[in-house]
């Protein structure tokens, strides 16, 4: 046994042992439908992905490393794990559609452990739904609280949570889809942790280095898995206490009531589900804006939109963006987006809609602006107050707090199905719908998909073909 597992309250010596003792059964019923509705919905996210700019130029970035895995979402090239993992990521987080945690740091779990997961499991002989969900609670479990330590952080911290706290959170899950003693997992979180990427959120196309994340977790797996880090037994490193491993060896981290409900609170049943493709922080703005235009809003109407908000979102300003990613961190443009367009989906928050100057003359007349009373309301929520001025002099005005697809005001199976559809239709056709259902199957059936064989290839018909 590793060194690092001879203390027997060490952080990681706990953390790996509750991976690795977590059956299938030990998950409530409401954190593996959670979970298996957002495998859905990130491969959905994955699909639509790859045929972004960043998209493509992942792939040819996994293209120029060839290698035995296929890339998720574009199957046709196969590259080495790591690097087929780093573009599955990216195409799961173009969009800007996956899925988030609040209190977890307000990171973005998915993005990285499903293609992480994806890439690990076509190198087994066939995995279960069971196996692979409990892998992915693992990484939802660890990384949701490891960047619960890191948040908030100091603004000099050149990190952005998911970026780094996801990839401890999907090396343990990898680590554990392939079956590895509790050492291994250890020693792969640790792994991950000492290589994580610590960048800035950067536009266009690095959002919070999730890619990278996914990149560094897949190689932390196999370098745990050949012995990385060991120490010989019955030694231990005398620098844990100098330089903690990880954000949970630090002084009072295991004691925090948010870590330590590991185990007995799943909050993999906690993430929100995103039904626009743009920023979390527009997405009340938005929902706003379309019950206007279900009352009767019309485009040619508005004069002007003022969109107030917290401090924290005030850089969502943006009236012409440049780019995709920089349009989906853009009030004015997704807002213009869904008045001119009468919805903001993937279709048409788009490269296409960059160069709608109708859309653009709307954004110009879209600003933001700093309320202070709201900022109370950050970061447990994303609020924003709306205020449409018309033609005519009418003022419409709306406070939302709650976002939709929150657990105050959540996306519906239907919701999700309708969105996995719409983002998959194009490359899966008439089989999308019947795909999307067979990933999300009865949660309290253990025989389904029992065949190993049978379940991975259902995750072949959506996310490699």
């Amino acid at each position: 046994m590793s060194g690092l597992l001879q203390a027997p309250e060490s952080p990681l010596a706990h953390l790996a042992r509750w991976a690795t003792e977590l059956s299938y059964e030990q998950i409530p019923v409401a954190a593996r439908h959670r979970a298996h509705l957002a495998l859905r919905d990130t491969i959905g996210a994955i699909v639509r992905g790859a045929d972004t700019v960043a998209g493509r130029i992942g792939v040819a970035a996994a293209a120029a490393n060839p290698g035995p895995a296929a890339v998720p979402g574009a199957p046709a090239v196969r590259s080495v794990p790591a690097f087929a993992a780093f573009a599955g990521a990216v195409h799961a987080s173009a969009l800007d559609i996956d899925d988030g945690h609040y209190r977890g740091g307000a990171i973005h779990p998915s993005s990285v452990i499903v293609p992480s997961l994806l890439v690990a499991a076509q190198a087994l002989d066939g995995v279960d739904r069971n196996r692979f969900t409990v892998a992915q609670v693992v990484g939802y479990e660890i990384g949701l609280r490891a960047a619960h330590l890191l948040w908030p952080k100091h603004e000099l911290d050149d990190y952005h949570c998911t970026g780094t706290a996801a990839t401890l959170g999907a090396a343990a899950a990898v680590a554990v889809l392939r079956g590895g003693a509790a050492d291994v997992v250890a020693r792969a979180i640790a792994t991950a942790w000492a290589h994580a990427p610590m960048a800035t959120f950067q536009l266009p196309m690095v959002k919070e280095s999730i890619g990278w994340s996914a990149a560094s977790a897949v190689f932390a797996a196999d370098l745990a898995a050949a012995g990385f880090m060991a120490m010989p037994s019955g030694v231990r490193s005398s620098l844990d206490a100098t330089f903690p491993p990880t954000p949970f060896h630090r002084a009072g981290a295991m004691d925090d009531p948010f870590v330590a409900s590991l185990g007995t609170v799943f909050e993999t049943a906690n993430t929100y589900f995103k039904p626009y493709p743009s920023c979390r922080y527009t997405h009340t703005a938005l929902r706003s804006l379309a019950e206007m235009i279900d009352g009767g809003l019309l485009a040619d109407d508005v004069d002007r939109i003022e969109v107030f908000t917290p401090q924290a979102s005030m850089n969502l300003s943006e009236q012409r963006p440049a780019t995709l990613e920089h349009a989906q961190y853009s009030f004015p443009f997704v807002l213009a987006t869904l008045l001119c367009c009468g919805s903001a989906g993937a279709d048409e928050i788009s490269d296409e809609g960059l160069t709608d100057e109708r859309r653009m003359a709307v954004a110009a007349r879209v600003t933001v602006q700093h309320d202070p009373t709201l900022d109370p309301t950050y970061p447990a929520h994303y609020a924003t107050r709306l205020i449409v001025h018309t033609r005519d002099g009418v003022q419409h005005e709306m406070l939302r707090l709650v976002a939709p697809g929150d657990a105050d005001d959540p996306m519906s199976d239907d919701d999700l199905m309708a969105k996995f559809v719409r983002l998959t239709a194009s490359r899966l056709g008439a089989d999308a719908e019947v795909i999307g259902a067979a990933l999300v199957a009865a949660d309290d059936s253990h025989d389904h998909d029992a065949d190993p064989v049978r379940f991975a290839d259902l995750l072949r018909q959506a996310a490699m073909q």
